[in-house]
């Protein structure tokens, strides 16, 4: 049996980037660091949060997974906001706690892995209960 489920927008993941890339950047001027180094740090602090608002929060990029398909044997299907399938299986490595799912998918064509945070309103509460359900079932995370 297959369990198809569909991401949307996660406002509590979009929130939770900006609170902590922001603490970061708030103490970063408390830093005994060169001028130059700061703003340095400052920028690629500001190019991680807007990469990872668009891509895993906002689901804007190419690269956002829309879509995931979880199979018998732990194997996983991710469907891009592109098109694009990735195809591999759930990693050991995943978490799964009653607010928060790190699941992680070792992809089989790119020896890689790819995490995805899955937060109760990217997906509807039953979507988001059955996703754990299967998860811990599975064996095969972390709990």
């Amino acid at each position: 049996m297959n369990l198809h489920f569909s991401f949307g927008r996660s406002i509590y993941l979009a929130a939770t980037l900006c609170i902590s890339h922001g603490v970061f950047l708030m103490v970063l001027p408390l830093l005994d660091l060169p001028v130059w180094s700061r703003l340095m740090l400052a920028a690629a602090v500001l190019f991680s949060l807007a990469y990872y608002l668009r891509r895993d929060a906002l689901l804007r990029a190419p690269s956002s997974c829309v879509e995931l398909v979880l199979e018998e044997n732990n194997a996983a299907l991710l469907t891009l906001r592109d098109g694009r399938q990735l195809h591999g299986d759930v990693a050991r490595s995943s978490l799964v706690t009653p607010y928060l799912t790190v699941l992680n998918v070792s992809l089989s064509q790119r020896h890689r892995m790819r995490s995805l945070t899955i937060l109760p309103d990217s997906l509807g509460t039953d979507s988001f209960r059955q996703l754990r359900v299967w998860l811990k079932w599975s064996g095969q995370v972390a709990q």
